[in-house]
């Protein structure tokens, strides 16, 4: 298998794979020739540290590669390059048949979840309060 997510996007000569990776430029609002990125691991590792939600159905000009259900796309290398996707997630692509490619690109991709802020219950809030105050006399020396 073929590694297309870590190879150089202007090597790659398939017109469909060329028309996805402009389709990601434009979600983004960049010009490919601004922001020309080696590989479209980059490409996506930047749109996930810039602006993750521009990533939508809403943001693509018209029809295209990322609103292709996954199980119409024919093979080749944007198949492949969903194989990838769907490899780094540990799944099979059949799983995604009834998503779109972008649906894809974004559950699988790992960009780093920003963890959300639970809150403590009563006990563990004690407990941290407990800890610190043990932790800040030691240093002071008190204890």
């Amino acid at each position: 298998m073929s590694n297309h997510l870590h190879a150089k996007v202007a090597e790659v000569e398939d017109s469909n794979f060329q028309q996805m990776v402009n389709e990601l430029y434009h979600c983004v609002g960049w010009k490919r020739d601004d922001h020309e990125v080696p590989t479209i691991f980059y490409l996506l590792s930047h749109i996930g540290v810039q602006d993750p939600k521009a990533l939508t159905k809403n943001h693509l000009p018209c029809t295209g590669i990322l609103t292709t259900k996954v199980g119409k796309l024919k093979q080749g290398v944007v198949y492949d390059f969903c194989r990838e996707l769907a490899a780094l997630k540990h799944t099979h692509i059949e799983s995604f048949d009834g998503k779109t490619v972008l649906s894809l690109v974004k559950s699988c991709f790992p960009w780093s979840k920003p963890t959300r802020n639970k809150k403590l219950s009563r006990n563990q809030a004690r407990h941290e309060r407990v800890t610190s105050l043990i932790l800040q006399r030691r240093e002071n020396g008190d204890l």
